[in-house]
């Protein structure tokens, strides 16, 4: 997810801006200090306005808006465009055969893990009756 937003311009075109007054432990101001003092930012706010910025957009990527009902309900309903072929229909298949014999692959066979899957779907509630142990 992107979002671009565009600051709104006070009437000499520059952004507008707010004064907001925070409290940061000493040790944080010194840093910053030392930052302003090496050059790699004009002042405080300069710094401030960065670090905000990149927190935000950070942030961003990480907001998942689950959809409404309605959304869901309108995208299940919605029909295929085109029906795929036997032949994407089998390289779909080989991929897929593909990428699961890549994940269960041991050099020295696959029997541990095979017996690791069984546990793990003995612990999620499936019985294995059927299966003499691995």
């Amino acid at each position: 997810m992107q979002v671009i937003v565009k600051a709104p311009k006070n009437i000499k075109g520059k952004a507008k801006t707010k004064v907001v007054s925070f409290r940061i432990p000493v040790f944080i101001e010194q840093q910053i200090d030392t930052l302003v003092e090496l050059g790699l930012f004009k002042d405080r706010t300069d710094f401030l306005n960065y670090a905000i910025q990149k927190a935000l957009f950070e942030l961003v990527d990480k907001i998942v808006v689950p959809p409404s009902e309605e959304v869901l309900d309108f995208v299940l309903s919605l029909e295929p465009t085109f029906t795929p072929s036997d032949d994407e229909i089998g390289e779909v298949m080989k991929d897929v055969e593909k990428e699961v014999k890549s994940k269960f692959a041991d050099p020295g066979g696959d029997r541990l893990k095979r017996s690791r899957v069984l546990r793990v779907r003995r612990s999620n509630g499936e019985s294995n009756e059927g299966d003499n142990g691995g």
